[in-house]
């Protein structure tokens, strides 16, 4: 009997400890888990970096284009830039959180497809050698390059990457899209460490309520001779 009677306090404070744990609010995992998708600059001053480090940057993310996310490190995205695709080559780099903006749908045109026409010149040469005054080639623009107060276009030619003089921004702009209507307040949830606190400590009342009940409703026997 006093067996049956343990046993089923233990299962009453199994079965309360089950549920309170049951109660506690998971957690928002997927915070945690690599980003991935589309991000869209929304400033003028997002530049793609060979590495983590704003002394390695590129160029500028066209405003209103896209990168493609790969991976989240800190303040930094690991991204792609542009695709293989005639003039251009896709391009791996990193780029800032800030300003870049995660988009559940790309834009029509996530990158910038804007060949642009450059002009060789040769200096005139001794004699009656022919000349070839002018050379006109088409290169890739991926974005312009500020330097202080000169300004440069990041372009590949020939298999090569390298600058040209001159920004190029004037070129077309996706359409952003309107601004959601903010969400209403909710109340901020308490923390999970308090929660887990809270539960641990209801769990042992309620055990020790149970082994108190338990202690109590033993039957006590007196010997007269004792």
């Amino acid at each position: 009997m006093k067996a049956a009677k343990f046993a089923v306090c233990c299962i009453l404070t199994f079965l309360i400890i089950s549920a309170t744990f049951r109660a506690l609010p998971c957690g928002n995992f997927s915070a945690y888990a690599a980003n991935s998708g589309y991000a869209r600059a929304d400033a003028k001053d997002i530049y793609f970096c060979e590495k983590k480090d704003l002394n390695s940057a590129l160029f500028i993310i066209p405003y209103t284009y896209c990168v493609e996310i790969l991976s989240t490190d800190g303040e930094w995205y690991y991204v792609k830039y542009a695709e293989d695709n005639a003039l251009y080559r896709a391009l791996y780099g990193y780029c800032r959180t800030e300003n870049l903006t995660p988009v559940s749908e790309p834009p029509e045109n996530i990158y910038l497809n804007r060949p642009v026409t450059v002009t060789f010149k040769t200096e005139s040469l001794p004699g009656s050698l022919p000349v070839l005054n002018e050379l006109n080639v088409t290169v890739a623009f991926y974005g312009s390059y500020y330097s202080g107060a000169s300004a440069y276009s990041y372009v590949l030619y020939d298999g090569a990457f390298g600058y040209i003089r001159g920004a190029n921004d004037d070129y077309p702009l996706n359409e952003l899209p309107d601004e959601p209507p903010p969400p209403p307040e909710e109340p901020q949830p308490k923390s999970a460490n308090t929660t887990v606190i809270v539960a641990l400590v209801l769990a042992g009342l309620a055990g020790a309520a149970l082994l108190i009940l338990y202690l109590t409703g033993k039957k006590r026997y007196f010997h007269p001779d004792k």
